[in-house]
């Protein structure tokens, strides 16, 4: 029975971390492929962002004024569905190939039995993210 729980917890972090991927490679395809049709994005203290069109959306007008990106786990565990990641979130907004954000991040992802991420919740300092020159997460 361990074996299974460590295999759960072994496919969801791999399946957080392919998502995660999808960020440093600007791929919004890559990250929706780990996604349940109905999932909830929380950028903390904002509305959640329901459902996987909304969702993409929000991701995609992220990447759209980035020029790179990249998330540094610095801690990724896992414990049945969930899986929690503790990283820094550096972007490159002017393609000058320095961050001109670094963001500390804490991330909850929970997923479904079979491995798609239904709800994802992030905290960090919303107003480092804006005034560092993040768009705008509100739809």
């Amino acid at each position: 029975m361990a074996d299974d729980k460590d295999a759960k917890v072994a496919r969801n972090e791999a399946v957080v971390r392919a998502f995660l991927k999808g960020w440093d490679d600007l791929d919004v395809d890559a990250c929706m492929a780990q996604c349940a049709d109905n999932m909830c994005y929380l950028n903390q203290p904002l509305e959640a962002i329901r459902g996987k069109a909304d969702v993409r959306k929000m991701i995609a007008s992220i990447f759209e004024p980035a020029k790179r990106c990249e998330f540094d786990l610095i801690h990724v565990f896992g414990k049945g569905n969930r899986v929690v990641t503790e990283r820094l979130d550096q972007w490159d907004w002017d393609g000058s190939n320095t961050w001109q954000l670094k963001l500390h991040v804490c991330g909850l992802f929970e997923l479904t039995e079979d491995g798609k991420i239904y709800e994802w919740r992030e905290y960090y300092d919303n107003d480092n993210w804006t005034n560092d020159g993040g768009p705008s997460l509100v739809l």
